[in-house]
């Protein structure tokens, strides 16, 4: 079970400045039978906002996300978005962040960051300092899309012993079908350990078939190459995910997910969901059958392994 109280507050300080903040609280217990296992509250969202017509500065603890990627999202860097999940909940991240905004429609983004959730990090660096990341973002249009550029330096102080220089790129664009892609370049370096060089790539395409209602389908591939800077990179791992909506009505739809992931020396794991979608005024009601390798347990919707049911009602108001 699980409760997220949200207030919203805006003051129009001038007819182009305006003053705002945001909160949200995540109270939620998890149950298995009758015995209670946790049951736990914390903060999910504190954004201070200012705006004015070509600019925007947040602070405090919110999410930031980008890339034009779906399920495979090589730019998943501050968030924790399952595309699967009915809800779409994420923790967020404490960060200053300001954005301009230019005539031609191009923006920029940079911000600065502490204690950001990093695989890493965590498993390696000491935590008894919260280590500051800062990062850019310049996103261009183009004639039938976007391109995207991105920066990011993980912890400019060294506190937690594991340093990363991120570089991305990115591209969409929308012709008859639409196709995008995401590529990053990643120096990571620990003290006790030679520098690890990542190089990770995907590509995505989708369309809408004029099929009864309509029916939507995406495919996205994704490579990775791992391996010590200067050396060759032999170590390669890689993921495919299949996702496709049809709509049965006005509160009805249907989603179907497959996602198969390959790594060296291991059987290629599958991960299909089938689920359906029903709003009622306020009220949500999700179901999905799933099956869930052990290889691929502890993402963001935290499914259990095996195969199984999930049932998910939820309450707007």
């Amino acid at each position: 079970m699980r409760y997220i109280p949200q207030i919203r507050m805006d003051h129009q300080v001038s007819s182009s400045t305006r003053l705002g903040f945001d909160a949200a609280v995540d109270v939620y217990n998890h149950s298995l039978g009758d015995s209670l296992v946790t049951m736990d509250g914390e903060l999910y969202r504190f954004t201070f906002r200012y705006d004015t017509p070509n600019t925007q500065v947040r602070i405090g603890l919110q999410k930031i996300n980008f890339g034009p990627a779906r399920m495979l999202r090589v730019l998943q860097w501050f968030d924790q978005l399952d595309p699967r999940d009915p809800l779409a909940l994420s923790p967020g991240v404490w960060a200053v962040m300001g954005r301009y905004y230019f005539e031609n429609g191009a923006n920029i983004r940079a911000w600065s960051m502490i204690d950001a959730p990093e695989p890493w990090r965590d498993s390696w660096g000491n935590q008894s300092e919260g280590p500051w990341d800062i990062g850019g973002r310049l996103e261009y249009p183009l004639p039938a899309g976007t391109l995207g550029l991105t920066l990011h330096q993980l912890d400019i102080g060294d506190v937690s012993g594991i340093s990363e220089s991120r570089a991305a790129m990115d591209v969409r664009l929308d012709a008859v079908v639409g196709i995008w892609s995401e590529l990053m370049i990643a120096k990571t370096e620990h003290a006790n350990s030679d520098p690890l060089g990542k190089l990770t790539a995907m590509v995505g395409v989708d369309y809408s078939f004029g099929i009864g209602n309509g029916l939507y389908v995406a495919l996205e591939s994704l490579t990775s190459h791992f391996g010590n800077v200067g050396e060759d990179i032999p170590w390669v791992a890689g993921s495919t995910a299949l996702m496709g909506t049809y709509t049965l009505g006005l509160a009805d739809g249907l989603t179907a997910y497959l996602y198969a992931i390959n790594l060296p020396h291991i059987d290629t794991q599958y991960m299909p969901m089938l689920g359906w979608q029903h709003t009622s005024g306020n009220w949500l009601y999700y179901i999905a059958l799933y099956d869930m390798p052990e290889l691929a347990a502890g993402g963001s919707m935290a499914l259990p392994t095996g195969t199984g049911i999930q049932l998910n009602i939820a309450f707007n108001h």
